[in-house]
């Protein structure tokens, strides 16, 4: 069964941020231009790091819903 997507969903838009992120890397690289794997790290390292302090003041999943079984 196939359900509406909420475009409110905080979770959509930041995993949906991470695959476009991915997916201009490999168009990039169709062009010929390509990260290093220092450059690459850091950016992700940066992302992640950014994530993950959204998640924990809330801002990625709201912790004030209860869950929606």
């Amino acid at each position: 069964m196939i359900k509406k997507v909420d475009w409110h969903s905080k979770v959509l838009w930041t995993s949906l941020t991470a695959l476009l992120i991915v997916l201009v890397q490999q168009i990039a690289k169709v062009f010929g231009f390509e990260f290093s794997n220092d450059m690459a790290g850091q950016i992700q390292g940066i992302v992640n790091t950014v994530l993950t302090i959204l998640g924990l003041v809330g801002v990625v999943y709201d912790t004030t819903k209860g869950d929606s079984k």
